[in-house]
């Protein structure tokens, strides 16, 4: 495992707050990976990250390659996700609103000159499909539908909310939680929804609705299945399974594995000698229940996990310490507020690998390239690293369901209301960054 954190300005060196990468990128095309981060300088930005061929044929040109700049949300971008089936984005942010981006040729925008002034120097052209406008308070999270139809968003007005894409419009409100709702998760089979919040819960809603185009405005597509606040100790006492409100983190970001049978969440705390904070783990069939995983030893809060969006050909002797009898071997982000540890399923106890000190600020948010070769780690700091994982296994292609039609607009108008940004942390200018322990280069 090799690590670097890339020393370009990614964001006008505000923070970064998320970041993602588009599985549907032509990498036979283009090569490499493009991924999309959303910052505090309440721009949305393309990249693309060099192939090892590229990186290796000249060392001397940057591992990332800039391709352009979203520029409508009017407050700090908390999150960016890629729908699975398709290159559309979903952004959001503190402005309350959704922005559905989608990419557009060159030629497409000829003779149009009121289109071309924000647009200079980028190498690819985005503009909104869709906005998706209803709270006006600060979205935490995003996730879209195994099918891309729908985005589920976390807002800090203790909601969070299901969109149509498509159609722009918001199709169900869940107000389950007491308290900001921090993260969610949508599982890859269609059949769940899964929020964290800081009211120390996790909610597992369960999809009722029928086809996408059975779904109305105000029907209830999902209907809560399960709460987590709690568990039983060896004492006979219950114990709470995640931290309160106190916990200095914009983000709890939960995640399901690609095949659907285990689910990852942030913010969980234990009463343990290896320490106090934990990610636990749940198992598809036994969402009601507690959770079948604790991945402990961890210095500090999970404010973020992420599993590799692909499955890894299997060890070739038999391994009895699976995490789940006969599931396929996997990989697991989970980032504290100031490591990054890399799980594998068919290694039970113990991370494969550990990266420490990348960062002077929080974590924010991870992602894997599609092939799980690489995962990127962003940063409050402003920065962010790569990290190269030398697999021993050939990684699966991935499982894609079939793509929803596009919106019949191709772009919204500009948003009436603008929503003044929040505090965004700043670093302070006499204290350095502290160098990553497993600086190499890739």
């Amino acid at each position: 495992m090799r690590v670097k954190t890339v020393q370009i300005n990614w964001h006008d060196k505000q923070p970064i707050f998320s970041v993602d990468f588009d599985h549907n990128y032509d990498n036979a095309q283009h090569g490499g990976w493009r991924f999309a981060t959303g910052g505090g300088d309440n721009n949305v930005r393309m990249w693309r990250l060099r192939s090892p061929i590229e990186r290796e044929t000249d060392p001397n040109v940057p591992a990332v390659e800039f391709l352009a700049s979203l520029n409508r949300h009017t407050a700090p971008v908390n999150v960016v996700r890629f729908s699975p089936c398709s290159s559309r984005l979903a952004s959001a942010g503190d402005d309350g609103v959704i922005i559905i981006w989608r990419q557009v040729d060159d030629a497409h925008l000829a003779g149009r000159t009121d289109q071309l002034d924000d647009v200079t120097g980028d190498v690819e052209t985005w503009r909104p499909a869709a906005m998706l406008r209803g709270s006006l308070a600060d979205i935490c999270d995003l996730a879209w539908s195994p099918d891309g139809a729908f985005v589920v968003s976390a807002s800090v007005d203790n909601t969070a909310r299901i969109w149509d894409a498509r159609d722009a419009r918001c199709v169900q409100v869940l107000a389950d939680h007491s308290h900001y709702v921090q993260g969610v998760a949508w599982d890859p089979r269609g059949e769940f929804i899964a929020t964290q919040g800081s009211d120390r819960s996790l909610r597992v809603y369960r999809w009722v609705a029928g086809s996408a185009r059975e779904v109305r405005t105000g029907s209830d597509v999902a209907k809560l299945a399960a709460s987590h606040y709690s568990m039983p100790t060896s004492e006979g006492r219950r114990q709470r399974l995640f931290h309160d409100d106190n916990l200095v983190s914009f983000f709890r970001r939960p995640s399901v594995s690609p095949d659907g049978r285990l689910l990852a969440t942030a913010a969980g705390v234990q009463r343990a000698a290896n320490g106090r904070n934990v990610c636990y783990v749940w198992a598809r069939d036994q969402l009601r229940s507690e959770p079948v995983l604790r991945l402990g030893g961890l210095a500090k809060p999970v404010v973020a996990t992420r599993w590799a969006p692909c499955e890894f050909e299997a060890r070739g002797e038999t391994c009895g310490d699976a995490w789940v009898a006969n599931a396929p071997r996997m990989m697991l982000a989970v980032a504290s507020q100031s490591a990054v540890s890399v799980y594998d399923t068919e290694v039970a106890g113990r991370a494969v690998g550990v990266m420490d000190g990348l960062h002077y600020a929080a974590i924010t948010d991870l992602a894997w390239t599609n092939d799980g070769s690489h995962l990127l780690i962003v940063s409050i700091d402003g920065f962010a690293s790569v990290a190269s994982l030398d697999h021993s296994a050939r990684a699966l292609p991935l499982r894609r369901a079939a793509p929803p039609p596009e919106p019949q607009s191709n772009e919204q108008p500009e948003p009436t209301v603008v929503i003044p940004a929040q505090p965004v942390p700043s670093k302070s200018g006499s204290r350095k960054r502290l160098a990553p322990t497993l600086l190499s280069t890739l």
